[in-house]
């Protein structure tokens, strides 16, 4: 009945609006408070708010994040999409195909999912509506591919997060989001091509010389990301220090580029310590909750009901899918790994499953929750943005939507897909 009791509670202070992390951490106290006493209560608030972020593995999220900071505020992203459209605009659907991969650039040089689709809803959308695509065509393609493709193309915070708290590998799990995140590109595409047939969606054909002088701006960043994942695949550096040499580079190449002024990067680091400070703020309340599932035995009791149930664990798997996607509609996807992980991860590893692989599902699946309502941020942050209705963007997103899904099936099919690279780093 506590436990009932609490969670009934959790859904409640985050219906109202209450942040996710002092969600967690009042809930997780009035559990511990309940089940094991007021000694029980100090024990925890006196250490984790210090343990559960004191590690320097952790240092990878701000200086990833300060990284993406850099980039934003140097303005790449408008660059880096004319250049695409420039050497691609003037195929059938050149404009919605320049999109989706100007969506996986941005995703690798920024690695979050909100920031991206802000700013590539300004940029892209419009284009795709003279190019005579439907405005809720063009709203559901930005909504959904670039998130999607931010947090699957590293660098990505929600990978770096997932690896911190299941202890797996942040550079194999790093890794593991590119040909994934390349197989989602094209697939929406090929989606895009058909689509854009009847429209005849293409820009005029660009010269060479205008495609070559497009990437004057851009080739600095994009060979500073390709450090970046090089240094961490051939295992020269850790992610940690990948990280710092990207944050550090991304600050000097956007100061030559005459892009970054004391202005500029004095809001860089503001935005990296508010939006690090929220990030650590749910860590700590998912440990506070996470003791409280632990003292009251829930993950030993799940565990024994699932050994009892006789399912295979195609259908355990199934039932996992079911239960993210669910939980996506309602929550925001860094609270919602940080909640859910300690008590689903052990079930998916005692399957055989690979941990490794579960990620990039994982991943994928509370993105599909960013994209659906209730929650369903990105859709709002496409609407405010574009001045399109919430609603037409979301009926925008159904396509893909489904793009996404049969993504997931494929990854479960064929887990090699994920774990090619990560096995021969």
């Amino acid at each position: 009945m506590i436990v009932f009791g609490c969670i009934a509670l959790l859904l409640l202070l985050i219906f109202i609006g209450m942040p996710i992390g002092f969600t967690l951490i009042v809930v997780g106290s009035i559990g511990i408070f309940l089940v094991g006493g007021m000694t029980s209560l100090t024990g925890i608030l006196s250490t984790t708010p210090y343990s559960s972020v004191n590690g320097f593995t952790l240092t990878t999220i701000p200086l990833f994040i300060l990284m993406a900071n850099f980039i934003a505020k140097s303005n790449i992203a408008r660059d880096l999409y004319q250049s695409i459209l420039k050497w691609i605009g003037h195929v059938p659907g050149g404009v919605g195909i320049s999109t989706v991969f100007a969506s996986a650039g941005f995703g690798a040089l920024s690695g979050s999912s909100v920031a991206a689709t802000a700013i590539m809803s300004k940029i892209c959308i419009p284009e795709l509506v003279r190019a005579k695509h439907k405005d809720t065509f063009a709203a559901g393609l930005v909504a959904s591919s670039t998130g999607t493709l931010s947090v699957l193309i590293p660098p990505s915070i929600p990978l770096v997060l997932y690896g911190i708290q299941t202890e797996n590998s942040i550079g194999k799990l790093l890794i593991s989001g590119i040909l994934p995140g390349i197989m989602l590109a094209i697939l929406l595409s090929i989606f895009i091509v058909f689509s854009s047939l009847k429209l005849g969606s293409r820009t005029e054909a660009s010269t060479w010389k205008e495609r070559f002088v497009s990437l004057k701006i851009i080739w600095p960043m994009i060979i500073l990301v390709f450090l970046v994942l090089g240094v961490i695949y051939l295992g020269i550096t850790t992610s940690t220090e990948a990280a710092a040499f990207g944050a550090l580079g991304a600050l000097v190449i956007g100061i030559i580029l005459k892009r970054l002024n004391y202005a500029a990067i004095k809001d860089a680091f503001v935005d990296a310590v508010q939006q690090t400070a929220m990030i650590f703020t749910i860590a700590v309340g998912s440990y506070v909750f996470s003791y409280f599932i632990t003292l009251a035995g829930i993950g030993q009791s799940i565990m024994s009901a699932i050994s009892a149930s006789g399912y295979s664990k195609w259908t355990i798997l199934a039932l996992v899918i079911l239960f993210y996607l669910i939980i996506g509609l309602f929550m925001d996807m860094i609270g919602s790994l940080l909640l859910t992980l300690p008590l689903v991860y052990p079930i998916i590893t005692s399957l055989g499953f690979d941990g490794i692989w579960f990620g990039v599902i994982v991943v994928l699946l509370l993105e599909i929750g960013l994209v659906t309502p209730p929650v369903g941020i990105n859709l709002f942050i496409t609407s405010k943005y574009t001045n399109i209705p919430v609603q037409k963007v979301f009926l925008g997103t159904l396509p893909f939507i489904g793009i996404l899904l049969f993504m997931i099936l494929l990854l479960t099919i064929f887990p090699q897909i994920v774990l090619y690279l990560p096995n021969n780093m």
